[in-house]
């Protein structure tokens, strides 16, 4: 009996230690992890390191002083798509494939709201893993700078993330992010 609790007292003493979550999600299926921005970066560097194409997006998105980059790739498709968001040069946007550029056009409403977000973001990282997928493979990440800093970094590497039912302020906000930078993904 001594030797069980023991083992339960080590066993919650180590789940308490660790750094890497913090379940924000009130939904089942998927959850979201507060984790360090380093440990988010190698976890989706693995694929984005694949390609040269891929790179020099991060690469280059690092270089915005205030900004969004929305990385997403779908089972069945050689490469990725980005859309960038340079908040600096007038909301330029554009939505990048290996092999095309496109110019995205942002609603004055759009512009508004995604300054008014990237006013108030906290500076964390966030991993989303769900239990189930959608029958196909998807995977996003979300950059957003402020200040010439990295503040969100966000990794979904199964489903969209609008999976996540949450009270978490922060994550709402990244997800607002996320609608308005689908629209742009879709829009010609």
């Amino acid at each position: 009996m001594k030797k069980k609790i023991g083992l339960l007292i080590v066993f919650l003493i180590l789940s308490a230690c660790t750094t890497r979550k913090e379940i924000v999600s009130a939904k089942s299926e998927c959850s979201v992890s507060i984790v360090t921005p380093e440990d988010l970066a190698s976890n989706y560097k693995a694929f984005y390191s694949s390609s040269y194409f891929n790179i020099n997006q991060f690469e280059d998105f690092d270089k915005i002083k205030n900004g969004i980059l929305m990385c997403r790739w779908n089972e069945g498709f050689k490469n990725s798509t980005f859309l960038i968001v340079d908040f600096d040069k007038e909301f330029n946007a554009i939505k990048k494939r290996e092999n095309s550029t496109e110019a995205v056009i942002l609603s004055l409403e759009e512009k508004m709201r995604l300054k008014n977000i990237l006013e108030i973001l906290k500076k964390e990282s966030y991993y989303q893993n769900c239990a189930h997928d959608h029958g196909h493979a998807s995977l996003y990440i979300l950059e957003i700078r402020h200040n010439d800093e990295k503040i969100v970094q966000y990794y979904s590497p199964m489903n969209h993330p609008y999976e996540i039912v949450t009270s978490n302020a922060n994550i709402k906000l990244v997800q607002d992010v996320f609608g308005i930078m689908d629209r742009c993904y879709y829009r010609k």
